[in-house]
């Protein structure tokens, strides 16, 4: 009877026995001795909902019963005995969901029974609502709205700049008028590849989202804020990991064709080998390539023929000055021989003179060769009798390097006008120095396009000893990052 006891303990123990006393099969009403006149009001237990066995209630104490508005309560079921473990009939009663209001007085009457109402009825506080999501918000585990939080880092994010990325480049951009087109011409300056508008092509990758830009006109600014007023833009900031929560608005530019073979030119546009030949066509922009090596443009219009030097042709590839060797470096040994030599030279005629040295390529032993061929020196000159060149079909001449004794390495104006053939130049000086001086050049044409020397020649690196490195520890940023 412990567990029957237990679920007793809020009535007067001193007026039932046990639960056969108290409740019977039709369920009389309760009787509480002298406490409530059986003439008066019987009070109707409301049901309760059974979750788990209560603990003993402590001593009742007076409390203060609060003001409510009247209220019409319905009526409770009779409960359901059903057997216990025990075996004993026990209470069923079902759960209610709502809070338990208070037990309501019955008028008993020889007529049916109806409620009176009630004057002071305790009412048990409501548990606060539990707040729900709108459409489109997602409540996190602290109760707070996460689109509050989008809409915080989108006003961060609208002041953060794009950024240009093409390759290893990465660049902010600042101004906020820019448009494609001009973020093109200005970095066509380091990348030749997007000189060709019509072969660029604009995509801005934000927050995973990429957009194709369709006229390279837009403002980039523009272009931004307009994927950052996007629904999808914002779906998207949701599902970022907590280490890309502040994305970065990329601008890329791809390189969609390139120029080969064959030229093309829109269809008002023409390339013509005379003036007579553009002037015959009906193309309203034509280049004509010029005896001077320039291309000029014409332009015809109702006033009449306008000739000037072409500034920029976008339909051709862009073309920059340089070399490419076929054959490999001059080996370091041969470097050195040839300023040992030129050193001795100096030393022997007692006095700053010059000298000069062939470098030939061996087709059939496939090496370098060095030829000293006749020559008259002097301190500023040096003149070579090439009448006994050696076999041309077996030896190409690569190079020719000459000396400027004490004098800075640089190529004059005797020079220029000496060296015209196709092939490399080298002048050596300050040969008083442990390191001398060595600039190196090509000509072209009759142009001369200077060189890196270790472009032409080999490194003087020699071998060491690998255990040399393991004395060597590196300090500074290194242990400081």
């Amino acid at each position: 009877m412990s567990e029957q006891n237990n679920s007793m303990n809020g009535m007067d123990p001193g007026t039932g026995n046990s639960l056969e006393e108290l409740f019977g099969s039709a369920l009389p009403p309760l009787d509480l001795g002298d406490q409530i006149p059986a003439s008066a009001q019987t009070m109707q237990p409301q049901p309760v909902p059974v979750e788990s066995q209560p603990a003993a209630a402590p001593e009742a104490q007076p409390q203060p019963i609060p003001q409510q508005v009247e209220q019409a309560q319905p009526q409770m079921q009779p409960p359901q005995a059903v057997p216990n473990r025990a075996g004993q009939p026990s209470m069923q009663q079902t759960p209610q969901t709502g809070p338990v209001p208070a037990p309501q007085a019955v008028q008993q009457t020889a007529g049916p029974v109806t409620q009176a109402a009630p004057t002071a009825p305790v009412q048990q506080p409501a548990a606060a609502p539990t707040p729900q999501p709108a459409a489109g918000q997602v409540i996190d585990l602290f109760g707070a709205v996460a689109e509050d939080g989008v809409e915080a880092r989108l006003a961060r994010l609208a002041n953060a700049a794009p950024v240009f990325e093409y390759g290893s480049i990465r660049e902010d951009i600042t101004d906020p008028a820019m448009t494609f087109e001009q973020l093109r011409v200005k970095m066509s300056a380091d990348c030749p590849e997007l000189e060709a508008r019509s072969h660029v092509s604009w995509t801005v990758g934000y927050a995973g989202i990429t957009e194709r830009v369709s006229s390279a006109d837009a403002s980039i600014f523009e272009t931004k804020a307009k994927i950052e007023k996007g629904r999808k833009f914002k779906d998207a900031l949701k599902k970022l990991k907590e280490k890309d929560r502040d994305p970065v608005c990329t601008v890329k530019p791809t390189v969609t064709a390139q120029k080969k073979g064959v030229l093309r030119f829109p269809g008002y546009k023409g390339l013509f080998c005379s003036t007579e030949q553009a002037e015959q066509s009906d193309k309203a922009i034509a280049y004509i390539p010029a005896q001077d090596g320039r291309v000029y443009e014409m332009r015809r219009n109702g006033i009449g023929t306008f000739i000037a030097p072409s500034q920029h042709i976008a339909e051709l590839e862009g073309v920059r000055s340089g070399f490419r060797m076929s054959l490999p470096r001059l080996p370091a040994a041969l470097l050195a021989q040839i300023i040992a030599f030129f050193r001795r030279v100096c030393v022997d005629c007692g006095r700053d003179v010059e000298a000069l040295v062939n470098v030939l390529w061996d087709r059939q032993g496939r090496q370098y060769v060095l030829h000293v061929p006749p020559q008259r020196i002097d301190k500023a000159s040096v003149e070579t009798d090439l009448s006994q060149q050696p076999d041309p079909e077996r030896y190409l001449h690569v190079m020719d390097v000459h000396s400027h004794n004490t004098m800075a390495a640089r190529f004059s104006r005797t020079d220029d006008a000496d060296e015209q053939a196709t092939r490399l130049y080298m002048v050596i000086g300050r040969l008083d120095r442990y390191y001398p001086d060595i600039r190196c050049r090509f000509a072209c044409g009759g142009r001369h396009v200077e060189v890196p020397a270790e472009q032409v020649c080999e490194r003087t690196d020699v071998p060491f000893a690998p255990e040399w490195l393991k004395a060597v520890q590196e300090t500074g940023l290194k242990e400081a990052a």
